[in-house]
């Protein structure tokens, strides 16, 4: 027989007899008397020790908000009564969160009966001056004067229905009061089905904004930038010339060379009273040119920071929801020191929202613009109002 095999049990063979630990292993393991002991004592350790873990655990636990109906009344709702030039100048005087008389965050209401921007924003507290001399300058010089967006005025007659603002608009752009524009792919819009069968399908792409101004600001606009270039005298002609088609064309929202020479719409470009239309690739559409505010971008970008925020704060979220309160101290960027016992002692604001991109721009107006375009819902909670994500972000 091989000697590789010698010592090789057969498959078949099985140990009778009981291992027996040497005298010297058995020295150095505890006592079975000993062992059950200390598995008592840690077994004690760990019952007393659970609640409060459990306790910990559970405060870490996010749960839904309760909610009590959809019935909302927003502090800047107007009623139908009351007509869309009234909810225009509801938001352009309230647009500044420090002179905004929705709430009293940073002044009380008898200092901002001054109205008096520039007082109230350098009276701020926790900004430094170069900071305020910054959103002086952007408020003044680099954003649109009058500019509102369709949105907005969707949430402000929210219980009255789209159909209600669509139809006040037509009426004063006819009447000579308003003048609208259509911003094309201007906002990015990511869209997620609702359907059971779609769960899951995602959709990019790029949406049309509507803005509106009062007539009047839009030919004041016009004059002003008359006076800026009285030198340039085929500038001045072409300016004029698109004054008088503005006042005759209430309801237009393009021009083409029928209407303008090449020059003029080189020109008109230029100025920023017209832009080249585009489809959602972003491809030029020949011979159509949609009319614009100057700086509308400007504008535009502002609103569209403030969306994105919102957007990202309620998707960290489990619920993708929020309440307003805590959304107005996130959006301040509002932090709380505890004390001993657990209790919020010191309140301290690093004053996000005045800083760059949105230079005080009112959360309030984030919210009714992204409410108007369905991308949030507003509900009422035992505790205040609640924010949620919708499919469309």
């Amino acid at each position: 027989m091989p000697g590789n095999l010698r010592f090789t049990a057969a498959k078949s063979s099985t140990i009778n007899k009981k291992s027996v630990l040497p005298s010297s292993l058995k020295n150095l393991l505890p006592s079975s008397a000993k062992y059950q002991q200390n598995l008592k004592k840690k077994q004690k350790q760990s019952l007393a020790a659970s609640p409060a873990i459990d306790e910990k655990k559970k405060s870490k636990v996010e749960e839904p908000l309760t909610v009590l109906d959809y019935n909302v009344q927003l502090d800047y709702q107007l009623s139908s009564n009351e007509d869309i030039l009234t909810a225009i100048d509801t938001i352009l005087e309230t647009q500044w969160s420090e002179s905004c008389t929705l709430h009293n965050r940073f002044h009380d209401k008898e200092l901002k009966k001054s109205g008096d921007m520039e007082q109230l924003l350098f009276s701020l507290t926790g900004l430094s001056m170069a900071t305020k001399a910054e959103i002086m300058k952007y408020r003044t010089t680099q954003l649109p004067h009058g500019l509102v967006t369709v949105n907005q005025l969707y949430s402000i007659f929210e219980k009255q229905g789209h159909t209600f603002v669509d139809r006040s608009l037509e009426l004063k752009i006819r009447q000579g009061k308003l003048k609208k524009f259509i911003i094309t792919n201007a906002s990015p819009i990511i869209s997620r089905s609702p359907q059971k069968f779609q769960k899951g399908k995602v959709t990019y792409g790029y949406e049309n904004v509507e803005v509106v101004v009062k007539l009047d600001n839009y030919l004041e606009q016009i004059e002003s930038k008359i006076k800026d270039i009285e030198g340039d005298l085929n500038g001045t002609e072409c300016l004029v010339k698109f004054s008088t088609y503005v006042k005759e064309n209430p309801t237009s929202l393009f021009i083409g060379l029928d209407e303008f020479t090449k020059d003029d719409i080189n020109k008109l470009v230029t100025f920023g009273y017209i832009t080249l239309t585009s489809n959602h690739l972003n491809e030029i559409e020949s011979h159509q040119y949609a009319l614009a505010y100057p700086t509308c971008g400007t504008y535009l970008k502002l609103i569209n920071a403030g969306r994105a925020w919102l957007v990202k704060l309620l998707s960290k979220a489990k619920y993708k929801e929020i309440l307003e309160d805590q959304l107005f101290d996130k959006w301040e960027g509002i932090s709380t020191t505890k004390n001993n016992h657990g209790l919020d002692t010191q309140f301290t604001s690093k004053m996000n929202n005045f800083r760059k991109p949105y230079y005080g721009f009112e959360l309030y107006w984030i919210l009714a613009d992204a409410l108007g375009a369905g991308m949030v819902e507003v509900f009422r909670t035992p505790v205040g109002r609640g924010w949620r994500l919708t499919g469309k972000m």
